[in-house]
Formats: structure tokens, C-alpha cells, sequence
């Protein structure tokens, strides 16, 4: 079993034979919810691409790790940016969940105009915190040494402005005539997947992003939920990119 993973601020500088203090949550949550005990395995990650494994040391509340080795992790490349339309509920928490588990290195908030919810003034604040942690959690559960990126959120005018830095934009919507299986992509640079709201990215936007270089993909017969599509689309992605000739990682679990 693959140990646990918990984050710190920085592991720059970090070497083998050091000892990492763990942040006073993550100190917490390692001694109360994992109930870590002093000599049991575990990794520690910056967020940025470092990680370590060690073995932990438990003094009350207060716990560190002794670093026995580190590895700095690259981005992936090409790097995979989910424009992800707001949605009301959980649905966009559980929208950054599912792909930061699946790998996705960075997250657009986007205020679609059928969004039926709208990040404004201190809400906008709050609910970007809210995502932003849950793509830490969802980082550490799936062991990742990169926290995706989630940027601030977009209207439609700035994410037709910002389209041209991708190398390729595509536009999930039911209606494409081309799956996204099939779609002409980078070996290298910036891939951006567009996700619209439960209500669908309505007929100007998609003028607005071919426009600007955009196009449009199917991700299949069926019609999904918002909050899924992005992880699905992702996950196509990553089968022909990342995954087919990726080496299983050793962070200390066992083989089978």
C-alpha cells in the first residue's frame, strides 16, 4: 500500500538524513485522523514538484519526517488546462476533485452566461479558496507532487483573449462531429479543454472561442454531467499523451 502523502510549505534545500516539521494542520491531521505513529512510512510533497520519502516522528501534536530520499517531479508536457464553467452546488468542488486526481495541471473558473451561479465581489474570493483547497486534498489523496493551479475566474470576453496562448483549444460539446479521442494534438506545449455549465455553452460563446482558434470535440454518445466531463476529457487525453508509456512510480508502496 502506497503510504500517505502530506504537504509543507517548501522542500527546497531539502536532503536525505533531514528532518521536515509538518505545518500545524497537516501535523494534525497526520497524528488525529492517520493516527501516525513515529517509524511509519510516509511521503511529503511542496506542492511544486518535490517529493520525499521518509518516516515519521510523533511527539504529541507535533510531527516531522525524516527525509531518507527526494525526487523533483517535472510538469507534464504538454501541460492540460480545464476551463471548468461554474456550477451551482458541490458540483464545481467535485468538478476539481475528479481532475486533479486524474492529473489536471491547472484550472480556469469560468462565468459562463448560463452559469446559474456567479463568483462576484467576496464570494469570488471564497469560493476560488474553497476550489483551491479542494485541489490540495485531491492532490494529496492521488499523490501528486504538483498542486494543479487555479487561477482567478474568467468571463467570456477574457477567456477568448486568452485562448491564443494554447497550442490547442478544444470545446467539449455534444453536437462536434469529431470525438475528442481522435482530435489532432501536441506532443509538447499547452492543451486547454472547455467545460460548459449543466445548462450548455450557449451558441455565441462557441462562435466566440472558433473565432479566436477554438475547436469542438465529442467526448461520446452520452450527455455528462458538468462536473464529470472535465475529469473524462481529461482522462482521453492523458491515455494518448501521458499514460501509455508512463513508469508506475515508486513512493514506497509495495508491488503486486
Amino acid at each position: 500500500m502506497t503510504p500517505p502523502l502530506l504537504f509543507v510549505d517548501d522542500l527546497s534545500g531539502v536532503n536525505a538524513g533531514m528532518t521536515v516539521a509538518l505545518p500545524v494542520d497537516e501535523a494534525r491531521h497526520a497524528a488525529a485522523a492517520l493516527r501516525m505513529k513515529t517509524g511509519e512510512p510516509v511521503l511529503v510533497a511542496d506542492g511544486k514538484g518535490r517529493r520525499a520519502t521518509g518516516a515519521a516522528q510523533v511527539q504529541g501534536n507535533q510531527v516531522g519526517i525524516v527525509v531518507a530520499s527526494l525526487e523533483v517531479i517535472a510538469q507534464p508536457n504538454p501541460r492540460i488546462t480545464i476551463v471548468q464553467a461554474l456550477a451551482k452546488g458541490e458540483h464545481g468542488e467535485l468538478a476539481v476533485d475528479l481532475m486533479t486526481q486524474v492529473g489536471v495541471d491547472r484550472i480556469i473558473p469560468w462565468s459562463a452566461s448560463r452559469s446559474i451561479v456567479q463568483w462576484k465581489s467576496d464570494r469570488a474570493d471564497k469560493s476560488r479558496t474553497k476550489w483551491l483547497n479542494m485541489a490540495r486534498t485531491a492532490a494529496k489523496q492521488s499523490r501528486r507532487a504538483w498542486i494543479p493551479e487555479i487561477s482567478e475566474v474568467m468571463s467570456t470576453k477574457e477567456l477568448v483573449a486568452c485562448i491564443p496562448s494554447f497550442d490547442v483549444t478544444v470545446i467539449l460539446h455534444e453536437d462536434a462531429v469529431h470525438p475528442l479521442a481522435s482530435a489532432k494534438l501536441p506532443v509538447s506545449g499547452e492543451i486547454c479543454l472547455i467545460v460548459g455549465p449543466e445548462g450548455g455553452i450557449s451558441e455565441a460563446e462557441i462562435v466566440e472561442f472558433m473565432q479566436a482558434g477554438a475547436v469542438t470535440a465529442a467526448l461520446g454518445s452520452s450527455v455528462l454531467r458538468a462536473s464529470l466531463a472535465g475529469a473524462i476529457g481529461l482522462a482521453v487525453l492523458s491515455t494518448r499523451l501521458r499514460w501509455a508509456d508512463a513508469a508506475i512510480p515508486n513512493v514506497g508502496g509495495s508491488a503486486l
